[in-house]
């Protein structure tokens, strides 16, 4: 596993400072960022069919090779290659936007994607016409992964150098790209969703990228982080997404393995435990939320989700 740098922990910080700000500022986002924010969830959204339907028919892409060659991409031979990726089984990169900016008609989005074997950055220039926003370019720098961690993230590898605590290491079956969903099926439509787990700091956390839709919508992008602090011998399992939903849990030891719980309040103001639970699969593994209006005596039959490897 690559050793994090200083400022890549803190980017990891302020992204998710940015993710409740942004979703706090969507809550009155006007109707034209809100558009834009659609065209850029279509070339987003794992239906690789979808993503012709963001761009201008004449769009372009725009790449700089590591000799300084500047290479031209029609969108018909960037399509063609999205639908070889797909038909062959390839996963799409694990994507998110990382901010908005509009002047009028005219609009430019960044949005990262990260893969098994890349990091990439795209610059979006958008325009509004009598069809509505539309992609007209797309400008990109693409970082390698190197290290074997990247190039096979199911199959963990010990960190760089030694943690202070081994306790975040009982999630390394986590590490990996994976597919989910959730049984039983909630009563608005089955959800689906991707997600792309990593260790971080030297094998002292877990992180995840996690995104999930419902009948082809968007329900949430999210990131979590679970860690262990040496001080207060906590496991802590931190979670906030763009809907601004921040969650801390606090871990315990239970049946061989961590339980993490939280309270919040219910709508009628009453208190109410809830426990997420993870139990380890011969391919994958499953995450189980319950709730409990007694403070734990008895408790609700909760949800499950399940993670498969990404296809």
């Amino acid at each position: 596993m690559r050793k994090i740098s200083v400022v890549k922990v803190i980017a990891l910080v302020m992204l998710s400072l940015c993710l409740i700000g942004r979703a706090q500022a969507q809550q009155t986002e006007d109707p034209e960022t809100a558009a834009i924010r659609n065209v850029v969830q279509t070339y987003i959204s794992p239906d690789s069919v979808k993503v012709g339907n963001a761009f201008l028919p004449s769009a372009n892409l725009f790449v700089a090779s590591d000799q300084g060659e500047v290479r031209v991409i029609p969108l018909s031979q960037f399509l063609e290659n999205i639908a070889k990726s797909a038909a062959s089984g390839q996963q799409r990169p694990v994507m998110s936007i990382d901010f908005i900016d509009r002047v009028g008609t005219a609009a430019t989005v960044r949005i990262t994607e990260i893969s098994a074997t890349a990091r990439v950055t795209d610059y979006f220039s958008l325009v509004r016409g009598k069809d509505g926003w539309k992609i007209v370019s797309k400008t990109f720098n693409v970082e390698h992964k190197t290290d074997a961690a990247s190039t096979a993230p199911s199959s963990p590898a010990p960190p760089a150098s030694p943690c202070p605590s081994n306790e975040a290491h009982a999630f390394d079956y986590m590490v990996g790209y994976w597919s989910t969903s959730e049984s039983p099926t909630p009563a608005a439509g089955a959800t689906t969703g991707t997600s792309r787990t990593e260790r971080i700091l030297n094998g002292c956390a877990i992180w995840e990228h996690r995104y999930v839709e419902q009948n082809g919508k968007e329900m949430f992008d999210a990131h979590v982080v679970w860690g262990y602090d040496v001080i207060t011998k906590r496991m802590l399992l931190y979670y906030v997404d763009d809907a601004a939903h921040t969650q801390l849990y606090e871990g315990k030891q239970e049946n061989g393995g961590w339980a993490f719980y939280r309270e919040r309040p219910d709508q009628d103001g009453k208190t109410i435990l809830i426990r997420v639970t993870y139990a380890k699969q011969e391919r994958g593994f499953t995450q189980t939320v319950q709730r409990s209006k007694d403070h734990g005596v008895t408790w609700e039959k909760g949800s499950v989700t399940t993670y498969g490897p990404k296809s």
